[in-house]
């Protein structure tokens, strides 16, 4: 976790690196307005109604199958990391990027970028507590370039510094490492 804290320490507006590539992109997004909205359409599948949708249905689902420990541990492990991340925000207090008006709404402090750490701790999680064992590994690379996607647009929209991104990836894998590794010590103890 010590580079999770260099990150919200050293990235933002007065970083060199973040301010570049948040430019960059600005510039790239006054020439590709239909990117650009591509890129609005794309980047919601990490927001809260795409993947709260997600959790309610693979919940419901492992309910249904009568798997309620692993429902549990799921439901658990995605809405306290989307909890967790609020609180980083809150506590962290770094402003968003404001070089033009943002292509999307944005209301809350910039660092950990929530589409980033959310859509890790979602779909990594789905492929951990939901996916069935013979399809994990797969379904493990599909949540992490799938991550890694969303939050690069996060930049790209110029609502997020890359340090929030890179924050975010970081805090969705150790958080989901963290409830997988204890579930796994949990369920081999019992």
């Amino acid at each position: 976790m010590a580079f999770f804290t260099l990150l919200a320490l050293v990235g933002g507006a007065g970083s060199g690196f973040d301010r570049g590539v948040v430019l960059w992109w600005t510039a790239w997004r006054a020439g590709a307005p239909g990117a650009t909205q591509a890129l609005v359409v794309f980047t919601q599948l990490g927001g809260f109604a795409v993947l709260l949708s997600l959790v309610a249905l693979a919940t419901g689902w492992l309910l249904w199958r009568g798997e309620r420990r692993a429902a549990l541990l799921f439901a658990a492990t995605v809405l306290s990391g989307r909890l967790a991340v609020e609180g980083l925000k809150l506590l962290v207090g770094r402003p968003r990027p404001s070089f033009d008006a943002h292509p999307v709404t944005v209301l809350s402090n910039s660092f950990p970028s929530a589409h980033s750490a959310n859509s890790m701790t979602t779909f990594l999680a789905l492929a951990l507590f939901v996916a069935p064992e013979r399809w994990r590994r797969e379904a493990l690379a599909g949540a992490v370039v799938l991550s890694l996607m969303i939050g690069a647009s996060r930049p790209m929209l110029g609502v997020h510094w890359p340090t929030d991104v890179l924050g975010g990836w970081l805090f969705g894998l150790t958080w989901v490492g963290v409830a997988w590794t204890l579930s796994r010590r949990a369920r081999s103890a019992s």
